[in-house]
């Protein structure tokens, strides 16, 4: 019933519920908060069970660090950092949690004696009334003495065991019966449950500081390392101790920001020699490339106003080639303008070339952002990627145009010499050697050459459904997120044993013998750090089943030659697998880890849910799906998540014999608690820091069945019974974790895809599963996708819809633009064309269709009706205004606009090519959208300056108005003998 929810997943195991609430995007965080806080309170609980909302977001995680001391216990790293360096930390801006694993937590234990305690006929319930009876202040408001008030304060706190132990728990015969007398009081240890591992050390104290939701990694990371020095310099900690820092967000950020600005100036750099090539005139392109930064400043302006945030995409993927267009276009007219065939002053040179141009500029342009509308429509986690590049985009365009149609004229008047004479550089000059002999066979015979060039463009047209599809390309993030899935039963202690030899396996140790750098078989992992459980807090959700390893890589640049991340991945798995048979790994990154769990509530890249009822008929058919898709190509990491199969001891109080007593259930249940498990009855102070004082047998009397069915139960008449008398105590089977969503149970498939595209491999695993004859789904039942397919289906949805509204608006300005339905056409059909050049580089790649992609396709919309206009425009005025023929047009068109063309898109690819070759952290995501950008702008560069003029020829000669009569053109001499052209 809130507003705004879209699902309520939720995961319990033994002590401990978590259940989060997806709200749809959109929805304000605060609100949607504030909607969860509301209905807390409506919520009946059992008592003792009080709920609280977790800090734990998905990109939260911003430091992790470790505690260290020699000579130090581990539960006194744990006391520190969970009463100092906690506090430390959430003292910084930006900083909403600390969790704290590892270590052991500090606790006062009072371990009883059961048949001391019978003898004394002292009842567990009296046993831990008198001990919170025996820990408390009062006050006494206040006594006037004189002319001075005092405060009254009874102080009767437990300072230490010995206080403890004098705890009177009754008197018989005048004798008091002290605690000492029935148990013992001792110093330990809270039950753990997880333990953190770094390399050879097996047992170290972990805290990950998590930034609040739409906090700044920069302002936020400072503020930590600030108060680590503050915490060195003011001797916060004991003597000894200090925080060990061995990961934060910021060296993800500094290294892919430094790739962004890489590929962002050295194809500034590029576009600029472009502009130098193609003009000749230093000065020119000085003032053309000087468009690029102001661009960019206007862009960075709007954002900040707008609060857009700077990412990868919004940023990297930006096409500067695209945003200077429109000054290449103005500065281009305004150099035909120049020299001994130009006509009047200066001013009035630059004027008409302006005016010339204004108007299929402005247009264009427009057209421009207009393709870039699906970006301001996407939602979810598309719309976090690509709705600031669309903002973005739309600044740095704004601003260009307003640049091109103010600045770069002025600047042209004032710097560029009215005698300038306009010399085609040597490139031009031989680029049109290659196309003059094509403009004009092109003009003299269109059906072939039509024929001919739209030939391979319908053919890579017709291959775009043989792309494999994916959701994003994966950002590198330089580190190995590793889960081990381990038999559900495992102990603490078994699981233990295992991940000090999983360390010792990623670091590349040798089986004996000391682990250094030098005799290290993985150098490329740095360090090894172990989750073990989960931590004290339940902020995460896991068993002793669950082990996951981070291992931070070194700067790709340092590794062998030869050696790529896949390939560690395939030598690491493969080394896993063998030395740990039957164990589920799954290789991912830190962020991607939690995105991926964010997305969906299974801890693993993709996962498939089977939806019912029954956790039996569940389990059966995840482990037949299991073995059916362990069989299909691309499917890695492939495991299930047991619900059932939890060893138990079931005690279950048989009511007619607790009845014969004076037993209610309750009065039964509460011995098991407090005996087996232990009861916090109240804490011990130490300054600021408490610590629980828990109640529990010892352990002699609580650590076997047997020995629980001889726990002594106090009736009301103060006789005992054994718990086995009025109880059924027997082992069983029983369920581990409880997975429900939307208030259905499941049980979760979880898997990786490598090798293969996402969709390929979703697509056969689901072919396979349907025909699979061990899959039987009763009418209850149900299976469902989850994960990445889930966020592509939803993206390719909302691009089915708004990509043709978007063409329909591009239309509809293109109609304006050049006023005939005729031209129209010739001028969007450019679109399929540089389609085609982005499907072939995708191809010829190997990369795989994306939402990245899809991006560069909306992005080479706009390039390819700007490259037409300036064309169909240009052949428009010299027909109706200088009446010129149909194929001398056509040729003049093309030809005059030759140079305006070529640049435009030549920018175009070289604007993003770095990106496209980078292979730096941080570039994945760019990749495909620079790669189809620079496929579709090469083609526009190729094939559409052949095509446009027999296409022009052609269309005007089927279905153009007919025109009178003129004398036949008169076209450069090619040395042959010339025909007269039909009109």
């Amino acid at each position: 019933g809130m507003p705004g929810l879209d699902h309520v997943r939720s995961q319990s195991i033994f002590g401990l519920s978590d259940v989060k609430c997806y709200f749809k995007w959109g929805v304000d965080y605060k609100d949607a908060r504030q909607e969860v806080i509301n209905r807390l309170q409506f919520i009946q609980l059992p008592p003792g069970v009080q709920p609280q909302i977790s800090p734990w977001n998905a990109i939260g995680e911003l430091f992790r660090y470790t505690v260290r001391g020699p000579g130090y216990a581990s539960r006194d790293l744990k006391t520190q950092e969970d009463w100092v360096l906690e506090r430390q930390f959430k003292q910084v801006d930006g900083v909403i949690d600390v969790v704290s694993f590892g270590g052991e937590t500090k606790q006062y234990h009072v371990d009883v004696d059961p048949f001391r305690l019978k003898a004394f006929n002292i009842s567990l319930s009296t046993l831990m009334s008198a001990i919170a009876n025996a820990n408390t202040n009062v006050g006494g408001q206040r006594l006037f003495m004189g002319e001075q008030s005092y405060d009254v304060r009874g102080v009767g706190l437990i300072n230490n065991t010995r206080d403890i132990e004098n705890i009177v728990l009754n008197a018989q015969s005048g004798t008091p019966v002290r605690l000492r007398e029935i148990g013992d009081a001792s110093i330990g240890a809270a039950p753990r449950l997880g333990i953190v591992g770094r390399d050879d050390d097996p047992d170290v104290v972990q805290g990950t500081v998590l930034m609040r939701y739409g906090g700044e990694t920069p302002h936020t990371l400072k503020g930590i390392y600030d108060r680590v020095a503050l915490i060195k310099k003011n001797h916060i900690l004991p003597p000894g101790m200090y925080v060990e820092p061995y990961y934060d967000r910021g060296a993800l950020v500094k290294t892919t920001t430094h790739t962004v600005l890489e590929n962002v100036l050295v194809g500034m750099v590029l576009v600029s020699l472009v502009l130098w090539l193609f003009l000749g005139h230093t000065k020119a392109a000085l003032i053309t490339a000087l468009n690029i930064p102001i661009a960019l400043l206007i862009a960075f302006t709007g954002m900040v106003v707008t609060d857009t945030p700077a990412n990868l995409i919004s940023i990297g993927a930006v096409d500067f080639g695209i945003v200077v267009d429109s000054t290449v276009i103005m500065m281009e007219n305004i150099f035909r303008h120049l020299g001994s065939h130009g006509r009047g002053s200066m001013s009035d040179r630059v004027l008409a070339a302006a005016r010339e141009v204004a108007g299929p500029m402005t247009f264009s342009t427009l057209i421009i952002g207009v393709a870039f509308l699906p970006l301001f429509t996407m939602t979810g986690v598309s719309g976090v990627i690509f709705s600031p590049m669309a903002h973005t985009y739309a600044f740095a365009i704004g601003g260009a145009i307003l640049m091109a149609l103010t600045l770069t004229p002025v600047l042209a008047s004032r710097f560029v010499a009215a005698d300038t004479e306009e010399k085609e550089s040597l490139i031009l000059r031989a680029l049109h050697a290659v196309y003059e002999p094509i403009f004009r066979a092109g003009v003299r015979r269109p059906v072939p050459f039509v024929v001919l060039g739209l030939a391979p463009v319908v053919v890579v047209l017709a291959l775009f459904g043989g792309l494999g599809r994916e959701f994003m390309p994966h950002l590198e993030e330089g580190n190995f997120w590793i889960r081990a899935t381990l038999p559900t039963s495992i102990s603490l202690d078994q699981s233990a044993k295992y991940v000090g030899r999983m360390r010792s396996l990623l670091r590349g140790c040798p089986e004996s013998g000391p682990c250094t750098e030098d005799n290290r078989k993985h150098k490329e992992i740095t360090t090894v750090v172990s989750q073990l459980g989960r931590p004290d807090d339940g902020t995460d959700m896991s068993g002793f089943y669950n082990i996951e390893l981070f291992a931070p890589l070194k700067p790709f640049e340092e590794w062998p030659k030869g050696l790529t991340k896949d390939k560690l991945t395939d030598e690491l798995s493969k080394e896993l697998q063998e030395a740990f048979p039957g164990v589920v790994f799954n290789f991912s990154q830190m962020i991607s880890d939690n995105v991926e769990e964010a997305m969906s509530g299974v801890k693993g890249e993709n996962a498939v849910k089977i939806i019912g009822p029954d956790l039996h008929a569940n389990e059966a058919n995840a482990e037949a799906i299991v073995d059916v898709m362990s069989k299909v190509p691309g499917v890695k990491d492939l495991g299930m998540f047991h619900s059932l199969g939890m060893p138990s001891v079931k005690i279950v109080p048989d009511r007619a014999a607790c009845a014969r007593y004076g037993l209610n259930t309750g009065d039964v249940e509460a011995v098991v608690s407090a005996a087996i498990g232990g009861q916090a009855v109240t804490q011990v102070y130490e300054r600021e820091k408490a610590f629980d004082l828990t109640v529990r047998w010892n352990e002699k009397y609580r650590s076997t069945v047997e020995s629980i069915r001889e726990i002594m139960v106090t009736t009301p008449t103060g006789a005992s019974v054994p718990l086995g008398q009025i109880a059924s105590i027997t082992p069983e089977n029983g369920p581990a974790v409880i997975y429900r969503e939307d208030g259905s149970r499941y049980a979760p498939v979880k898997f990786s895809v490598r090798g293969r595209d996402l969709v390929g491999t979703i697509t056969d695993a689901q072919q396979r599963i349907a025909s699979a004859p061990n899959v039987k789904l009763s009418y209850d039942t149900h299976f469902a996708w989850d994960g990445e397919i889930n966020q592509l289906h939803e993206a390719e949805g909302r691009l089915r819809i708004i990509i043709p509204v978007t063409l329909a608006l591009i239309a509809f300005l293109v109609y304006n633009a050049v006023k005939t339905g005729l031209d129209s056409v010739i001028v969007l059909l450019n679109i399929p064309i540089a389609s085609a050049g982005g499907i072939l580089a995708l191809l010829l790649t190997g990369t795989h269709f994306s939402v990245s992609a899809a991006m560069g396709f909306i992005s080479i919309f706009g390039i390819a009706i700007q490259d037409a206009i300036l064309v169909v425009t240009y052949f428009q005025r010299l027909r109706d205004a200088e009446g010129m023929a149909l194929e001398e047009a056509a040729h003049h068109a093309a030809s005059r606009r030759f140079r305006a063309g070529l640049m435009t898109t030549l920018v175009a690819t070289l604007g993003l090519l770095p990106a496209a070759l980078s292979h730096g952290i941080g570039s994945e995501t760019q990749k495909p959208l620079a790669l189809v950008v620079i496929g579709g702008s090469l083609i526009l560069a190729i094939l559409t300056r052949v095509l446009q003029p027999p296409i022009l020829v052609l269309a005007h000669r089927l279905f153009g108005r007919r025109r009178p009569e003129l004398p036949p053109p008169s076209l450069p001499s090619t040395g042959a003998p010339r025909e007269g052209l039909p009109l």
